[in-house]
């Protein structure tokens, strides 16, 4: 009996100590994310000259095309092999536009589906294209991006392809996971950064982002980290 009795003070110190270090780290990730979020405001210096999304036009009617300089363009030839086709791990919902609660997709791609994740021969980065895949713009709403959709491995003809769509951040990170899982010189780049897997995650679905930020084109929303999240 003395030791059960004895047993209780040592578990509620041990809570209490959990509620503690568990009260410490929600603090220090909600200090660093108000850090963040806050120098992202600070240093943003806006172009001279207001790019498209600071003049608010709609994506639809964007010349994306104004972006192009910001990406130099790589051709060299790469000394590795990389997993180009997955299985998508979600469905892919696009939609023509943002969508509402009633708003049904444009295009589908169910789960399961092998689509081109890593497009052989990019005009970009060895890993990624921009406008295309998971490597898309961001638009004036958080968590909704602007992109080509995914070829499938039937293929689509190239002017499907060339349609822009919207789609959620969410599912867009859920295939870049797998490219990433499924690819060691993807992670090895990412490693080279010093960058944990989660970051470079992070980063790589913001390329366009981060691009714009750098020539004072937008401030993404997408930037900003989220106070709570999974």
């Amino acid at each position: 009996m003395s030791n059960r009795f004895a047993a209780k003070p040592f578990l509620r110190r041990c809570a209490v100590l959990a509620l503690v270090i568990l009260f410490v780290l929600l603090a220090y990730r909600t200090g660093e994310t108000l850090y963040h979020n806050h120098q992202l405001r600070a240093q943003f210096s806006a172009a001279a000259s207001a790019s498209p999304y600071q003049q608010k036009i709609p994506m639809e009617k964007m010349d994306l095309t104004v972006y192009a300089p910001y990406f130099p363009r790589i051709f060299a030839a790469v000394g590795y092999s990389l997993t180009h086709r997955i299985e998508t791990p979600v469905t892919l919902r696009y939609y023509s536009e943002i969508p509402t609660d009633k708003t049904a997709a444009a295009l589908e791609i169910a789960k399961g589906t092998t689509i081109v994740a890593i497009p052989e021969g990019t005009k970009g980065s060895v890993f990624q294209e921009e406008g295309y895949g998971y490597t898309s713009y961001p638009t004036y709403e958080r968590g909704w991006r602007y992109v080509r959709p995914f070829m499938t491995a039937e293929g689509w003809d190239q002017a499907h392809n060339e349609q822009y769509y919207y789609v959620s951040m969410d599912s867009l990170e859920a295939v870049l996971d797998k490219a990433i899982e499924v690819n060691p010189p993807f992670q090895a780049d990412i490693r080279q950064q010093r960058w944990s897997l989660n970051k470079g995650k992070h980063v790589i679905a913001r390329h366009i982002d981060n691009a714009l930020y750098r020539h004072g084109a937008y401030l993404s929303p997408d930037l900003f980290y989220r106070i709570l999240d999974r």
